[in-house]
C-alpha cells in the first residue's frame, strides 16, 4: 500500500480556533473546549462572498486556509480538494423548508445555493482562485472515514497532493434537541504521497485497512470524543489528530460503513 503523508492541519471549532489550540487541548495542556463558537470571516474570500457564505462554508474555508498557510498560492490553486459532511448545513435546509411551507413562497437564491453539499467547495474555489477538481462526500456517521478513503484513492491515482476538508455544523433545533446538539467542527488535512518530495516534518499515515469484523467496529465506536463534539461526524477527525498531537506511533480506528471501521497506522 502506498503511504500517505500529513503535511498540514487546520482546525476551526468551538474552543479551538486553530490547530495550535486543538493540539494543546488534545495533549491535556488545556481544559476541554468550551465557550461560544468564534465568528469566522475567511480573509481569502472576497467581501461579497464573505457576506453570502453560510456557516458550513465559512468554517470549511477557515480550516482549509490554515492547512495550506505555508504553501505558495499558485500551488494551492492547483490542489484538488475533497470535502466531507454528514448533514450539510441543517440550518439552511430548515430555513428553506419553512419558507416552502408558507402560503406565499419567497425563497432566496443565496439561501438555495448555500443548501447544496458542494457550496463549501465553491466558496473555497473563489477563496483560493482555484479551478482544480473537487469532490463532495457524504456518508452519515462514516463521512470522515469515507472522505479519507476518497483522498487515498486520488493520491494513489495521481501521486499528487490533495486538500481534505471535513465540516459539520450544529443540526437545526427543528430536527434535534438543542440541548444535546454537538458543537460545530471543521478540520482540514493537507495530504500527499509519502515519498522523498514530502516536506520536512510531514508525518506518515500508513497501512490503511478496512476492518469488517464486529470487534473493529466496536473499537471505533468506543473511543470518546471531547464532550462538546460527541455526535458530530466530522469531529471523528479528533481521533487521528489526538495521535498527531501526542507525537506517538498509534493505531487509529474510525467508524466506517456497514458496521466496519477504517484502521490507520500513524507514524510521527
Amino acid at each position: 500500500m502506498i503511504g500517505i503523508a500529513l503535511a498540514g492541519i487546520g482546525v476551526c471549532a468551538t474552543g479551538m480556533a486553530d490547530w495550535q489550540e486543538a493540539r494543546a487541548i488534545l495533549r491535556g495542556a488545556e481544559t476541554q473546549p468550551s465557550g461560544q463558537f468564534p465568528q469566522v470571516a475567511p480573509s481569502w474570500l472576497p467581501a461579497i462572498e464573505r457576506r453570502r457564505a453560510n456557516a458550513t462554508s465559512r468554517l470549511a474555508v477557515a480550516a482549509a486556509m490554515q492547512a495550506v498557510r505555508d504553501v505558495p498560492l499558485v500551488e494551492v490553486a492547483r490542489m484538488p480538494t475533497v470535502f466531507s459532511s454528514a448533514d450539510g448545513d441543517g440550518e439552511v435546509l430548515t430555513t428553506m423548508l419553512v419558507a416552502l411551507a408558507q402560503p406565499k413562497v419567497a425563497l432566496s437564491p443565496t439561501l438555495f445555493h448555500n443548501s447544496v453539499f458542494n457550496a463549501p467547495p465553491g466558496y473555497w474555489g473563489l477563496a483560493a482562485q482555484s479551478n482544480a477538481s473537487s469532490t463532495a462526500v457524504s456518508a452519515g456517521d462514516a463521512s470522515f472515514a469515507a472522505g479519507l478513503r476518497e483522498v487515498q484513492a486520488q493520491i494513489i491515482a495521481t501521486q499528487a497532493p490533495v486538500l481534505y476538508i471535513a465540516c459539520d455544523v450544529t443540526r437545526s433545533i427543528v430536527f434535534r434537541d438543542a440541548a444535546n446538539a454537538p458543537a460545530p467542527f471543521a478540520c482540514a488535512l493537507r495530504l500527499l504521497p509519502a515519498d522523498a518530495r514530502q516536506p520536512v516534518g510531514a508525518q506518515r499515515l500508513d497501512g490503511w485497512s478496512i476492518d469488517m469484523d464486529e470487534e473493529g467496529a466496536n473499537a471505533a465506536g468506543r473511543d470518546a470524543l471531547p464532550a462538546p463534539f460527541a455526535g458530530n461526524p466530522s469531529a471523528m477527525a479528533l481521533r487521528l489528530l489526538s495521535a498527531v498531537a501526542h507525537e506517538k506511533i498509534a493505531v487509529v480506528r474510525l467508524p466506517y460503513l456497514d458496521n466496519s471501521s477504517l484502521t490507520i497506522h500513524y507514524f510521527p
